[in-house]
């Protein structure tokens, strides 16, 4: 049993010896071969830099990986599942189809990085910068995205429901056929952001602007949008039922074949800017 536990500590250090040597080296300039794995569970990262690297299938499950530059990696199918990425560089990384359930990635940088088909559920990205990324068909359910900036992102198709979008920067957005099913987009800037068939039954998009928008054949069935700004939106074919616009700004938005039922416009300055009737 002794000779075990030292041959087990011993491959662990060899095993980390030979990545920091060979891949990690911030001095040798070294690119990561296709046919090496990387599996470094629980390792102390931080600092480390993986620009440019070969890192798909990488384990890296449980890593403190704080400050870590992946800028340009290839990270397809790698494992980051409850890693520590604060303040971590993803610029132009592939990520696509890699398990980053339960990492904490605030305030990292991920402009124009390809999340395609990720896992990001119960993920923190609060304050990250996912401007221009790719998250198409990505799952986000339940994660953190509190104040991050998603702006020119491509996000058709992704899985956000009960996410926390509170105060994020969503303009010009791609978010066709995304499912945002009681997601908290409060105070989130919807500019010009295109939600066309988006689910958004039960969304809080209180005090939200999404002026200018694009919402066609959207659900918005018992949303609520009190004092939420949508000047210059154009609204075709989505379902409002039960949906709250009391007090929001509709000031020449384009309303057209709504499905409205119960729905409230109490207050809410309409496309013609009469006020809306209270009932």
């Amino acid at each position: 049993m002794r000779y075990f536990r030292y041959f087990t500590i011993v491959s662990f250090f060899l095993a980390f010896f030979l990545i920091s040597t060979t891949v990690l080296s911030e001095n040798s300039g070294l690119q990561l071969k296709k046919a090496t794995l990387i599996s470094c569970p629980m390792c102390d990262l931080r600092y480390k830099d993986f620009a440019k690297s070969n890192l798909e299938g990488a384990n890296f499950k449980g890593a403190y990986m704080f400050n870590a530059n992946f800028e340009r990696a290839f990270l397809k199918k790698a494992s980051l599942e409850s890693t520590i990425l604060i303040l971590a560089k993803f610029d132009r990384a592939d990520l696509t189809e890699a398990n980053l359930m339960k990492a904490n990635l605030s305030s990292a940088s991920m402009f124009g990085a390809t999340l395609r088909s990720a896992n990001l559920i119960f993920a923190r990205l609060s304050e990250a910068n996912l401007e221009a990324a790719e998250i198409t068909f990505a799952n986000l359910t339940a994660a953190n995205l509190e104040g991050a900036n998603l702006t020119d992102a491509f996000a058709s198709q992704a899985i956000l429901k009960s996410t926390d979008l509170r105060n994020a920067i969503l303009t010009h957005t791609n978010l066709n056929g995304a499912n945002l099913e009681g997601a908290n987009l409060e105070g989130a800037n919807l500019c010009g952001a295109d939600l066309s068939m988006a689910n958004l039954t039960r969304a809080n998009l209180r005090g939200a602007d999404l002026s200018g928008a694009r919402i066609h054949y959207s659900n918005l069935r018992e949303a609520d949008l009190t004092g939420a700004k949508l000047i210059g939106a154009t609204i075709h074919g989505a379902n409002l039922k039960m949906a709250d616009f009391s007090k929001a700004d509709l000031f020449k938005a384009k309303l057209s074949s709504l499905l409205k039922f119960q729905t409230n416009f109490c207050k809410a300055r309409m496309p013609d800017g009469k006020q809306g009737p209270c009932k």
